[in-house]
């Protein structure tokens, strides 16, 4: 057993020395070129050979580069990814392919407190809420934005800033004909991308995830279509706690009579004037 572990050992270096693969140095040159913001970056781990479909042998090494980006403007990145080389055949020379960023990290910007991160979600709501919802048209009312983690965030590989939340928002559906549908109202999950914009880091995009609907209403045809959505008024008309007016609603527009009634009520007795009355002998 001693003798097979030791023929191994001695082997390793020879199938590293027989793959010809280029030095680390000219790694570094190679990643340096292609990418061409580097300022500082270093070779991690070892070789990984790779065979994609249709070859018979390994036409593929990559290695794992660490790098940091030049200052602009007192901002920069660090970087890991991957120095893919080719070859056409299993004796050729390996040739460089690309650099492949696999996670970045922004650094030298001001983070966003929780409240900016909502904030700026809502404004992106209020001037181009398609950055929110893909299909905003559809949208009668949105409640709230909540961070639930809070500032807990994940980077991706081209630097954005993931953060998530959830919004709870109705959104107008048909279900069947003849007709039936109304208002379903959802707690969905948010993704926040916050990137650099002319040198502070802003919410860019936001991505609405699926989920289950926590509530269905329905309404008659002339309602649905008479309901109000993102687009067609300004947003904080459609945004809040009280959630949405539905159009034709009885009970609701005698609740807003009666308070009307109710306000008309006490305005009258606060204007009212009695006659003065003159008593002789005061």
């Amino acid at each position: 057993m001693k003798f097979f572990k030791t023929i191994i050992v001695l082997i390793l270096p020879l199938f590293g020395i027989a793959q010809n693969f280029p030095t680390d140095a000219k790694v570094l040159e190679d990643v340096k070129t292609y990418h061409g913001k580097i300022a500082t970056n270093k070779v991690q781990n070892e070789w990984k050979l790779e065979k994609e479909a249709g070859y018979t042998f390994s036409n593929m090494a990559k290695r794992v580069v660490a790098a940091t980006t030049v200052k602009e403007n007192g901002v920069y990145k660090n970087l890991i990814g991957l120095a893919i080389y080719v070859r056409g055949g299993a004796g050729e020379k390996w040739n460089f392919s690309r650099y492949f960023v696999t996670s970045s990290e922004t650094l030298g910007l001001a983070a966003l407190t929780e409240q900016q991160i909502k904030d700026q979600t809502l404004d992106l709501l209020r001037t181009n809420p398609g950055r929110v919802f893909v299909n905003f048209n559809d949208i009668a009312w949105v409640y709230d934005i909540t961070l639930q983690e809070g500032l807990k965030s994940e980077t991706d590989r081209t630097g954005d800033i993931i953060y998530k939340a959830q919004v709870e928002y109705e959104q107008k559906f048909i279900s069947s004909y003849p007709f039936e549908g109304g208002l379903r109202r959802f707690k969905a999950p948010l993704e926040i991308y916050v990137r650099p914009v002319d040198g502070v880091l802003k919410v860019a995009v936001a991505s609405v995830g699926y989920s289950e609907s926590s509530q269905e209403t329905l309404m008659t045809e002339k309602q649905h279509d008479a309901l109000i959505v993102l687009g067609q008024k300004p947003f904080d008309e459609l945004y809040g706690p009280q959630g949405p007016a539905i159009p034709g609603n009885k009970n609701k527009e005698k609740d807003n009579e009666n308070k009307n009634n109710e306000s008309s009520t006490k305005s009258d007795k606060k204007g009212l004037k009695l006659p003065k009355l003159k008593i002789k002998g005061f």
